[in-house]
């Protein structure tokens, strides 16, 4: 992941936290809670940090999957479970559970029919 990728690049180049903090003006506490992975940053600030460090980003398509994938993943959870001896019998109350509460269950409805 980039985090890692800038917590390695920061200490291969011997800089601290505080050092990399005073470089990039972005808070020592936030720096290692991006280097964790603990935060979801913003674009700019990755791409301040990665400049502070040498580095470029590099931006990628995110694999989309697929209804056909969704139901193929559940049909295989269901048949572990079957193996198992464990049998979901209460799909249709789990959603309707859900739907009271306004939780969307659009993908889930789809995939049983």
């Amino acid at each position: 992941m980039i985090y890692e990728q800038i917590r390695r690049a920061r200490l291969d180049q011997g800089l601290t936290l505080v050092e990399l903090s005073s470089q990039t003006g972005i808070a020592q506490p936030n720096l290692s809670r991006l280097e964790r992975g603990r935060v979801d940053s913003r674009l700019s600030t990755l791409t301040t940090v990665a400049e502070a460090l040498g580095l470029s980003i590099t931006l990628t398509a995110r694999d989309v999957t697929t209804i056909d994938e969704v139901r193929r993943r559940m049909a295989e959870g269901a048949a572990r479970l079957a193996r198992r001896g464990i049998v979901d019998r209460n799909a249709g109350r789990r959603l309707e559970w859900k739907r009271r509460r306004g939780v969307s269950t659009d993908v889930e409805t789809s995939t049983l029919q």
